[in-house]
């Protein structure tokens, strides 16, 4: 019965930290905004409406990861969290830099990478390490599906429209050559019944 009540201690206690812990980050954003704003006058004359609105994306993901850290039955929300944060933040970038087009490749940080960064974030929430170590893999294979995609669709199709230097257009080559390479070497080295 001892190791009950200390186990709902433990919880309660959690919950409780947990709460604190979301107040205490939403208040230093606040505050981070605030003195922003009120100490570089130029934030004044940005167009929010016109390059702030990614943050409206933003937001949920956050909220979804900060409910997932107060309630530690809820630690399943930072996934969608993840993917919503990393939605919101590509649509950032392009929104900034007019790259809209390049949505054929970035959807490879939204997901697997979204789900990556969720998985890593609530590893570290639940003390997982193996949620850690998957997450991070996932978010890897994200990222490295996402530099691909930039060079393939960059290099010889275009989509952006923005003309890289002669090094970028031969890694996009090299790069295929390299990976055959390695592919050819481990399936050489690993063939069963050898």
């Amino acid at each position: 019965m001892t190791v009950l009540a200390a186990t709902l201690a433990l919880d309660v206690e959690r919950t409780a930290g947990g709460q604190a812990i979301v107040m205490g980050v939403i208040l230093i954003l606040v505050g981070t905004i605030y003195l922003a704003v009120e100490f570089i006058p130029r934030l004044r004359d940005i167009d929010v409406a016109h390059y702030g609105w990614p943050v409206f994306v933003i937001i949920p993901g956050l909220v979804l990861i900060g409910v997932a850290g107060a309630v530690p039955e809820a630690s399943g929300l930072c996934v969608p969290g993840g993917i919503v944060i990393m939605a919101g933040l590509v649509l950032a970038v392009q929104n900034i830099f007019n790259l809209f087009a390049t949505a054929t490749y970035t959807w490879a940080l939204v997901v697997p990478g979204g789900v990556g960064l969720g998985l890593w974030v609530q590893g570290l929430m639940t003390e997982s390490t193996d949620l850690r170590v998957t997450g991070a893999q996932t978010l890897g294979a994200g990222f490295i599906v996402f530099l691909f995609g930039a060079l393939f669709f960059e290099s010889i199709a275009h989509v952006s429209g923005v003309r890289f230097p002669l090094l970028v257009r031969l890694l996009l080559p090299l790069l295929f050559i390299v990976v055959g390479i390695v592919v050819v070497a481990r399936r050489s080295l690993i063939t069963p019944g050898r």
